[in-house]
């Protein structure tokens, strides 16, 4: 039986200071959280800091992330580009190598609303969970691969060199370490969606009582676990019917 997965990401309050910004007409940046220190080998390496990093959603032409939060290296993870996750964490390894064919894997940000003036944007509201974009598993056995270590090309398997960060710069300043696990994960880039305007599901991190009961998600405050949802039919159908007309497929890689 399907099952789908929700993980949060992107920018927090402990790390950034900051979050993702929402607006007024339900556009939003996706802000990543920062790279962890143990793989940032090269700590000067500015082209990914936030100050240098443009702003993607038409409203903010000009700007950059470091508007929404504190400096740090940017580490855009999952990425929307080629559909793309790469996951270090111990606690999360072993559930997501369980995800099969067909599975979804689901990622919640926490947004904060500002109001657009014509000169600048205003704080106006608490953060929400919002999903800002969903992976499908293809083929579980080609599109999910664990490694140890550093990255060597030779062992990517069905991975492009010019896909997630921990390979595209593994030269320049990622680096995993000798006994570190990173599990690597594809989505089909056919049916995985970036939403232009993200789906809240939550309010501040307690699940919404409609998607409690429709997706059978726990009732538990949504926080950096992650959370299994049951009903698989009525989560893809819900996905796709927000994502009907709502794809950001200008969004690249920086």
């Amino acid at each position: 039986m399907n099952c789908a997965l929700i993980l949060k990401v992107g920018a927090n309050l402990k790390d950034n200071q900051g979050l993702s910004p929402i607006f007024n007409d339900g556009t939003y940046e996706y802000i990543p959280s920062p790279l962890e220190k143990e793989f940032n080998k090269n700590k000067k390496h500015n082209h990914k800091h936030y100050s240098k990093l443009n702003c993607q959603n038409a409203l903010l032409h000009g700007m950059h992330l470091s508007s929404f939060v504190d400096e740090g290296t940017a580490h855009f993870d999952p990425e929307f580009y080629s559909f793309t996750y790469g996951e270090t964490r111990k606690t999360h390894i072993p559930r997501l190598k369980e995800l099969n064919d067909d599975d979804l894997l689901l990622f919640c940000a926490s947004l904060q609303l500002y109001e657009t003036t014509e000169e600048s944007f205003l704080l106006n509201g608490s953060p929400h969970l919002y999903i800002i974009g969903y992976f499908v598993i293809e083929n579980a056995m080609q599109d999910i691969l664990e490694l140890k270590g550093p990255i060597e090309e030779e062992k990517l398997g069905n991975f492009k060199t010019s896909c997630n960060e921990h390979i595209i710069y593994k030269d320049q300043h990622i680096v995993t370490p000798e006994k570190k696990s990173l599990l690597l994960i594809q989505g089909d880039i056919h049916r995985s969606v970036f939403f232009k305007k993200p789906l809240r599901i939550a309010e501040d991190c307690s699940p919404l009582p409609k998607f409690v009961k429709d997706w059978k998600m726990p009732k538990t405050k949504l926080n950096d676990s992650i959370r299994v949802c049951l009903n698989y039919s009525q989560i893809l159908n819900d996905l796709e019917k927000h994502g009907k007309n709502n794809h950001w497929t200008e969004w690249s890689i920086p």
